[in-house]
């Protein structure tokens, strides 16, 4: 399964489970299609390596990585994970729906 086709199973997933919760977990925009698009993007605030989806909850900000079964992170992303994990965000590198399924389980039920 490729990172895109898990990324759409897993917001049709949220989505469908939670409608009252649309709109709180959303795709960060962080692969620019060609040079040019990149140079727009940066200006607009375009930040390499962060996570591909968000979640809002509680006053709280969830960052998901999603790889397939043997893809890696790059060193950017591994970068902004201990960035942002030494601020005190959850960051958590998903490679299956029902991965993402048990990880909403939790911080739904904290």
């Amino acid at each position: 399964m490729s990172e895109e086709k898990l990324q759409q199973d897993i917001f049709i997933w949220f989505v469908n489970t939670y409608p009252n919760k649309r709109g709180l977990l959303y795709h960060n925009l962080n692969n620019p299609r060609n040079a040019i698009q990149g140079a727009k993007l940066k200006t607009l605030g375009l930040v390499s390596g962060v996570a591909d989806m968000t979640l809002l909850h509680e006053g709280n900000a969830y960052f998901f990585e999603l790889k397939t079964a043997t893809g890696k992170q790059s060193k950017r992303q591994k970068e902004w994970e201990d960035q942002v994990t030494a601020n005190k965000f959850y960051y958590k590198i998903i490679r299956s729906l029902d991965e993402f399924k048990r990880e909403i389980d939790y911080i739904y039920s904290r």
